[in-house]
């Protein structure tokens, strides 16, 4: 998810702009603008455009949940690849009021996927070639925000993803496992934020780089660390209040992720068939995902921590075709819903300045998901081979933590 820095401890400024009568106390961390005083001309011209705006940010995650939970698509999708961009979305790292400066953070992702779906069940796992998928992302990155209405990001991720599967070639049957740890790909994100004076409603745009590694040994082009393909990354976001004391407050994040430059690449498995020359193509498809949540923003002072803010978010995704040579369109495709629960810490490091130190976690656990090529297993017979339906290799949970440093 993009995060530009917050800037969280303003009351000594906000003291100055608005006498004390007139406002709300500021609270530590707070993410929303708590001011109670009369709004100017301009402000009270705007409702109209503010509710619209309100509405359509806000709803847009809903339609993209009807829309995958009644599988509007024509098409398949992505098989056995995590379908990893989720973490873009979710959590507090949204935009906030008096925003300024710059933010470097840490994160650490973590998948296991070891359960095999056909449609909207679990099934067995012999059905799959494929036994395990596990990956682990550590991520470095930097944002910066310029002013109140425009903000940059970069995310350099290191991938460390094996994959267990069977193999047919010297031994039949016996398992193997492969390896790639390498640079991933690289995402630089901006984002605009000047929609309203509380920075409540923004949107997000940049590109993802074919900088991770596509040609590891023994592994599929659909679970190598990187995709090979340049991709447009547009979001949206807005977030609200839903008491008058900022203590409950809602956010609703969207984020599409559109592969349109791609690269082929030899067979990444041919030194082990005996085809190691054949080059082939590969088209990742699009994915949309999508958060909504609600935190609750005033717990103080608690366990050494200046501020706790939990929070329970609903996640879903929908993944587009996959396509080409290097392909698996007959094990591809998901849609999927998860419940999220989280929480983030504040720590003070300099209050006059603006220092904050926050830490912030969750777990992702999918209640639906749904594999598209659930119903081609070879004209009824489920018999792994050419054209059949092995499954998707599904984690029954998603870890996501991030450390980060606000100046």
């Amino acid at each position: 998810m993009f995060g530009p820095p917050a800037s969280t401890f303003n009351a000594r400024l906000q003291a100055r702009r608005f006498p004390a009568p007139s406002r709300l106390a500021n609270s530590i961390g707070e993410t929303m603008s708590t001011q109670s005083e009369n709004r100017n001309l301009r402000a009270r011209r705007r409702p109209v455009r503010r509710g619209i705006t309100t509405l359509v940010a806000f709803l847009v995650p809903i339609i993209v949940s009807f829309v995958t939970l009644v599988g509007f698509t024509t098409t398949q999708a992505l098989a056995c690849a995590c379908g990893c961009s989720v973490f873009d979305v979710g959590g507090l790292d949204l935009p906030q009021e008096q925003d300024h400066g710059g933010r470097v953070f840490v994160e650490f992702w973590d998948s296991n996927q070891t359960q095999n779906y056909v449609g909207a069940s679990q099934t067995s796992g012999s059905l799959n070639t494929d036994k395990q998928i596990v990956t682990q992302w550590y991520n470095v990155g930097f944002s910066y925000n310029f002013n109140r209405e425009w903000g940059v990001m970069v995310r350099i991720p290191t991938t460390d993803r094996s994959l267990t599967t069977t193999t047919n070639i010297a031994f039949p049957g016996a398992l193997n496992t492969y390896n790639s740890k390498d640079i991933g790909d690289i995402e630089i994100m901006g984002i605009y934020s000047g929609f309203f004076k509380d920075m409540s409603t923004g949107l997000m745009f940049g590109v993802k780089l074919p900088s991770g590694t596509f040609t590891a040994p023994g592994i599929d082009r659909d679970t190598q660390i990187g995709s090979g393909s340049t991709d447009l990354l547009l979001g949206a976001y807005h977030r609200g209040m839903l008491s008058g004391d900022n203590a409950w407050q809602y956010y609703g994040q969207i984020m599409w992720r559109q592969p349109f430059l791609y690269q082929s690449a030899a067979d990444p498995q041919g030194f082990f068939d005996g085809n190691p020359g054949v080059v082939q193509t590969y088209y990742p498809g699009a994915q949309v995902d999508a958060a909504i949540g609600v935190n609750y923003n005033n717990l103080y002072h608690v366990a050494g921590f200046d501020k706790i803010a939990p929070l329970f978010q609903v996640i879903v995704s929908h993944r587009d075709a996959d396509r080409g040579t290097g392909a698996d369109p007959y094990n591809s495709g998901f849609d999927r819903v998860m419940l999220s629960p989280g929480v983030e810490l504040t720590k003070v490091v300099d209050e006059a300045n603006n220092r904050v130190v926050k830490l912030y976690a969750d777990v992702e656990i999918p209640i639906y998901y749904r594999a598209n090529a659930g119903e081609n297993t070879c004209m009824g017979t489920p018999t792994v081979g050419p054209n059949c339906t092995e499954g998707q290799l599904v984690s029954p949970y998603l870890i996501k933590v991030v450390a980060s440093y606000n100046f």
